[in-house]
């Protein structure tokens, strides 16, 4: 590990404290200028300078649910504040810029589901804005307005446009796709570069080839992963940040995302890959608190500290990074099936010597109750 001032590097992954101790709200300007002048770092600078040469970028916040951010669950405004000043004040960014997401049945349809468990002052938030729900809207586009909003997105990207600025907030989910013609060199592509024993069953993989944009043949699209360290409640993942919030997060078009759980490590890669080959390489990733979340993840689990921003243009490497932080475990690293998948195809692994180097540094998150099977 090679030390850079305050900032650490780990086989080009740069990882930064923002702050000392148990967090507290009023620590937010003090993590906001650190992301800010993390992002524009000489070293940061020279992996994320193929982003800011597109025609747009877009940035995947973590925004699975209607929940706060200090729940842990979704990313917090200040991230997505410091990240977008980045690019437009610092970078000098002047195409548009948008903000990704996709709709989901616990966006939608099944959002009791959710409210049955989450905490009454969050819920009776909820079930007010339900009630006053005009009958004729669509309830995932309701539900998304709703995240939009307690999220705190809607408003920052208010403020954007307030000052003339080209950031909107962009629904995958609503994007023309390809049809079976437009398709076939990017599939081509990404099974030649997985090989046969990481593409998932046909059930998952046709339903994530059936959604893929068509803006992914019409415009240079840079594409930021902004995620949050999470657990998660499935034994082959248990630990997730930039590549599932892409894997996952931009299945556009399908609202029951339960489908990928049937293969669902696979599904993740296979997608990520699918994103990585269509944007031509131009991803970069960013793993980052000021919360994380441990337990019951990645809705349920308990909001936990994260202190860290991770950042590079290799997401496997920085997922492992992250991982080794969150947990302190190397071990996990290689079990992880995510993190086998996608080794020597979307990514490198980085060593057990340097992971090493992490295990002090780490805040021993308390995993999800599963039992990981070896």
């Amino acid at each position: 590990m090679r030390p850079m001032r305050d900032t650490f590097e780990i086989d080009d992954v740069y990882v930064k404290k923002m702050y000392e101790g148990p967090f507290k709200e009023k620590m937010l300007p003090q993590v906001y200028k650190t992301i800010y002048d993390f992002l524009c770092s000489d070293e940061v600078r020279k992996q994320i300078n193929s982003i800011v040469k597109s025609d747009e970028v877009w940035i995947k916040p973590n925004l699975g649910n209607a929940r706060p951010p200090e729940t842990g669950c979704i990313s917090h405004p200040v991230t997505v504040k410091a990240l977008m000043d980045s690019l437009l004040n610092f970078y000098n960014f002047k195409n548009p810029i948008k903000l990704v997401e996709t709709i989901t049945y616990h966006k939608g349809p099944g959002i009791p589901e959710i409210l049955a468990r989450i905490p009454q002052d969050e819920r009776v938030k909820i079930e007010d804005k339900l009630k006053h729900k005009d009958s004729s809207q669509d309830i995932h586009d309701f539900c998304f307005n709703l995240l939009l909003e307690l999220s705190g997105i809607k408003k920052l990207v208010e403020d954007y446009q307030g000052k003339g600025l080209s950031v909107e907030v962009l629904n995958l989910s609503k994007e023309p796709v390809m049809g079976l013609e437009e398709r076939k060199e990017i599939i081509y592509k990404l099974e030649r570069l997985l090989g046969e024993e990481t593409i998932p069953i046909n059930k998952v993989r046709r339903k994530i080839l059936d959604n893929i944009p068509r803006v992914l043949r019409e415009k240079r699209i840079g594409l930021i992963s902004l995620a949050i360290p999470k657990t998660h409640d499935e034994p082959e993942v248990w630990a997730t940040a930039t590549m599932k919030n892409i894997g996952v997060g931009l299945v556009g078009g399908y609202q029951h995302k339960g489908f990928m759980h049937k293969d669902l490590a696979k599904a993740i890669v296979y997608n990520y890959a699918l994103w990585k080959i269509g944007c031509e390489n131009r991803v970069f990733g960013i793993a980052s608190g000021p919360y994380g979340m441990e337990g019951e993840g990645p809705i349920f689990g308990r909001a936990a500290g994260f202190p860290y921003i991770i950042a590079g243009s290799d997401l496997l490497k920085i997922d492992c990074v992250t991982t080794v932080l969150m947990f302190g475990k190397i071990d996990l690293v290689n079990r992880l099936k995510p993190f086998k998948y996608a080794h020597n195809r979307v990514g490198l692994v980085p060593s057990a010597r340097d992971l090493e180097k992490l295990v002090p540094y780490a805040l021993n998150y308390e995993p999800h109750p599963y039992p990981l099977k070896p």
